[in-house]
């Protein structure tokens, strides 16, 4: 087996297990906090966290452009223009943290004045509020490692760190947060995992690259040029998304109170989750897309365009299936039936996501190609709509309206939109795409969902044990199937090896 294909296997195989840790920690600690806190004061901890996003925004597109020109640079065997550009973004990113602190004060202040808060709770809010913010100012200048890390193809180290801190995390929360806990704590206990999580990366990057020079302070006019053109579509594309995705929270948070903020989030954090898992594992394309643009191999573009958005494809409507047939079911057990209501506007959520998150290896190619400012408008035109439409049917149709709003909005704009543009941009027509990526996976999950809805429906789930048998049951039936259908013949070597080992035996 090549070097390379030993790397990506082994970079697929631990970010599916972060993706798969990290999903496990936010259920049980969603479940934990709304039992612990509450539901009025879990609404509040999820606006603040909605507040932290908004922060991550003013880095101005520079974290997104550092990672396309570092794996150039690293491409050409070009140290010195690596840390050239390094450290111009250190300085960069440094001003950015400043600016982040001071927009924490002011929103510490504001927060009060837009959103219901109890008067005993003002001062821990605002504490809260301004962790958070800390953690954002310290976030932009130390992003620069996890970027090294990302331009070397190197997902394991970073990946391989961040396993011990969920844990941790997972355990601090639960060890050290009870029902009256302020909020303090809890962003507390946030940026002190943080805090490790970049100590340990910042160590990785420079075993994986020990000529590293960052040196804050510097300004290259030549990295300076390299940077803007790119970072600038780069900040609009991450404004236009992080505001996508915290509208709907804060509309809900606005017009219809916490404790719908509770509901929506449940639905909207389970979609995030698979949205993230997809994320984590097809942003492992973004490194080699970069190498065959740049090295202008127009026909391993195709192939990853279209074997990738197969997988992809695969991959997202796994998710789906998964809650369609049993996400009802899910919900109350985990929630112990307090959440009931938050089902629909899952599956609502989840189907608008279904073909964005199947998209994930195309936003890489287009990514490296260089189309950020395609990419920025359809995001921003994606925001705009969600913004019109969720703020004119929030009050008539309350979470439901906002969630279609959100659905249809993703699927238009991040879903058929770039799709159809790389499409045009590697001469692939959008029918042999559906014919050679969509249709016959398709066809599997609509075996696989319905065989699991008819069964869970004639003998129902009864707790945790049967509905973990039902997912079983689903994975059983369709990932062997899509397998065969992604990797055809070569699916059956494991099975082959075993079984020889055995006759062996």
């Amino acid at each position: 087996m090549s070097r390379t294909r030993h790397r990506s296997i082994v970079n697929v195989g631990t970010t599916a297990t972060v993706a798969v840790l990290r999903a496990c920690e936010g259920l049980i600690i969603v479940a934990y906090l709304l039992r612990v806190l509450g539901t009025e004061t879990f609404g509040i901890w999820a606006l603040i966290s909605t507040m932290a996003a908004y922060l991550l925004i003013l880095d101005l597109g520079v974290v997104g452009a550092l990672g396309r020109l570092l794996a150039g640079c690293r491409g050409a065997n070009d140290i010195e223009g690596f840390n050239r550009t390094l450290s111009t973004a250190l300085t960069l990113l440094t001003g950015a943290g400043a600016v982040t602190l001071l927009v924490a004060f002011a929103m510490a202040e504001i927060f009060p004045l837009v959103f219901h808060v109890p008067d005993h709770q003002l001062a821990d809010v605002r504490g809260a509020l301004l962790i958070a913010g800390v953690w954002a100012a310290l976030y932009f200048p130390t992003s620069i490692f996890d970027v090294v890390l990302w331009s070397h193809e190197r997902f394991d180290l970073s990946n391989l760190v961040e396993m011990p801190v969920i844990a941790i995390r997972l355990c601090l929360i639960l060890l050290l947060i009870h029902e009256g806990s302020p909020l303090t704590h809890l962003a507390g206990i946030g940026l002190a995992t943080n805090v490790a999580t970049v100590v340990l990366t910042a160590a990785c990057a420079w075993w994986v690259e020990p000529r590293l020079r960052p040196v804050p302070g510097v300004l290259s006019r030549a990295a300076l040029r390299e940077i803007y053109p790119i970072g600038f579509w780069f900040s609009a594309l991450s404004v236009a998304r992080s505001l996508t995705q915290q509208v709907g929270t804060t509309l809900v948070g606005h017009s219809l109170g916490n404790r719908a903020v509770a509901t929506f989030t449940i639905a909207r954090q389970l979609t995030t989750y698979c949205a993230t898992v997809m994320l984590s594992l097809t942003q492992i394309a973004a490194p080699r897309a970069a190498v065959y643009f740049f090295g202008r191999r127009g026909d391993e573009q195709k192939i990853l365009f279209v074997g990738g958005g197969r997988a992809a494809t695969a991959l997202a409507l796994f998710f789906v299936g998964g809650f369609l047939s049993l996400g009802a079911q899910f919900i109350s057990i985990w929630q112990g039936g307090r959440q009931d209501a938050a089902f629909v506007p899952l599956v609502v959520l989840l189907l608008g996501e279904a073909f964005p998150m199947a998209q994930g290896v195309t936003y890489s190619i287009l990514t490296a190609m260089g189309r950020h400012q395609t990419l920025a408008r359809f995001a921003m035109m994606e925001g705009l709509c969600t913004l019109c439409v969720a703020a004119a049917v929030v009050r008539p149709f309350g979470i439901l309206g906002v969630c279609y709003a959100v659905a249809i909005s993703a699927t238009v704009f991040r879903g058929l939109c770039p799709w159809l543009l790389t499409c045009r941009l590697l001469d692939v027509t959008p029918l042999a795409y559906l014919r050679y990526a969509v249709f016959p996976v398709a066809a599997v999950w609509a075996a696989a969902t319905a065989a699991i809805s008819l069964t869970a429906a004639e003998w129902p789930v009864r707790g945790w044990v049967s509905l973990i048998g039902y997912g079983a049951l689903y994975a059983a039936i369709y990932l062997p199937a899509c397998a065969f259908i992604i990797l055809g013949r070569e699916a059956l070597g494991p099975a082959k090896d075993l079984i020889r080992r055995l006759r062996i035996t």
